[in-house]
């Protein structure tokens, strides 16, 4: 099967992880995948230019992309449908930024959504739509067993919530260890100052969250946080916090794999601060899991369909039980019972949620 991708396409973590992620799985199933990285064009015209003539000079099976209508014209996926390549839009932040594809998500044959909650918008808005969550790369992710991490362990940046649930398990004894690289000594995270165009565009994200219910609750939680909370800093100086610098990949599998228990956080931006927070899944939600990690998260309707509780995933409803089986299943008694459940996470992770399986039910409604 020969895939057209059009994608942004940086030397970075967030730049590269289609290829981590679902591009390598689709190799391994002898999809030839050419990424047509619209940043080696010296703008947006040329881009979508050079994007047809590639689209016609070459027998495609499909051509996909995640990407709106500010990078994508609706006159180039016009074309392209013309020329009889079926398409495939995915939609990564559905959830929260549903406008950013609604110029062209009608012209797609196929509508991928990673977030059931704004479905019917896109059906009304004339989409053909499937959902599926995000996955995980079993060759990327994968256990690296070696000695257990007695922690609750956390990779990526601490803000809003993650700061508060590191701080609700810090302040209660509990050892964490966080891996980023923008904490400073004070326990703030570094935030760079803001030109006029970051203002423009939070404008232009306020606006866009006025426009659909679950924005206008991510909207309302963004001002509630502001009143409520008036500093958000980690607990820097208690010996129960270890913060290290960021790390690559490879070591991020391997910490996954063993630290005692993986926080995962599910509350979507400020939302944390209302009585009935939105959630939503993310990479990490299946990342840890395929690494034979023990996901430690907030009980989530959908995730729990994903995983089992307490034989796959540790799910918790209130602070009083998140502290409380932090504490029970960090004992060294507990360390058989721990690994079990990594390797239960493992093989459902591997057995259900790769993005082979995704792709093999996209392929299916397109008949390919």
């Amino acid at each position: 099967m020969n895939i057209l991708y059009y994608q942004r396409e940086i030397s970075s973590v967030t730049g590269l992880w289609p290829r981590v992620h679902f591009l390598d799985e689709l190799k391994r199933r002898n999809c030839n995948v050419f990424v047509f990285n619209y940043l080696e064009y010296e703008n947006l015209n040329q881009a979508n230019d050079e994007l047809l003539k590639y689209a016609r000079k070459s027998k495609w099976d499909l051509f996909m992309t995640s990407h709106g209508s500010n990078l994508l014209f609706s006159e180039t996926i016009k074309q392209i449908s013309s020329l009889g390549i079926p398409s495939l839009l995915i939609c990564f932040d559905n959830l929260h930024a549903p406008f950013m594809h609604k110029a062209i998500a009608p012209y797609f044959d196929l509508v991928w959504l990673t977030s059931y909650e704004t479905k019917p918008m896109f059906e009304k808005w004339g989409c053909k739509c499937i959902f599926l969550p995000y996955a995980a790369n079993p060759y990327t992710y994968f256990p690296v067993y070696k000695e257990e991490i007695n922690t609750v362990g956390f990779i990526g940046t601490p803000y809003g919530s993650r700061i508060e649930k590191i701080n609700d398990l810090v302040n209660a004894g509990i050892n964490c260890t966080v891996y980023s690289g923008k904490v400073n000594a004070s326990g703030n995270v570094g935030k760079h100052k803001k030109s006029l165009s970051d203002y423009y565009n939070i404008l232009h994200t306020d606006f866009d969250l006025m426009r659909f219910p679950i924005g206008r609750k991510v909207l309302a939680a963004k001002y509630y946080k502001k009143l409520l909370v008036k500093n958000s800093m980690l607990s820097i100086e208690s010996e129960n916090l270890n913060v290290r610098p960021s790390v690559t990949f490879e070591k991020m599998n391997e910490l996954y794999s063993n630290f005692a228990l993986s926080l995962g956080i599910t509350e979507l931006w400020d939302t944390y601060v209302l009585s009935k927070p939105i959630y939503k899944l993310h990479l990490r939600t299946f990342e840890i899991p395929m690494c034979g990690g023990l996901q430690f998260t907030a009980y989530v309707d959908e995730l729990a369909n994903y995983f089992e509780s307490d034989k796959e995933i540790i799910f918790y409803s209130s602070k009083e039980e998140y502290i409380d089986k932090a504490k029970f299943y960090l004992r060294d008694n507990n360390s058989t019972l721990r690994r079990k459940m990594k390797e239960s996470a493992r093989f459902r992770a591997e057995s259900e949620h790769t993005w082979l399986r995704r792709f093999e039910k996209v392929f299916e409604r397109l008949h390919l």
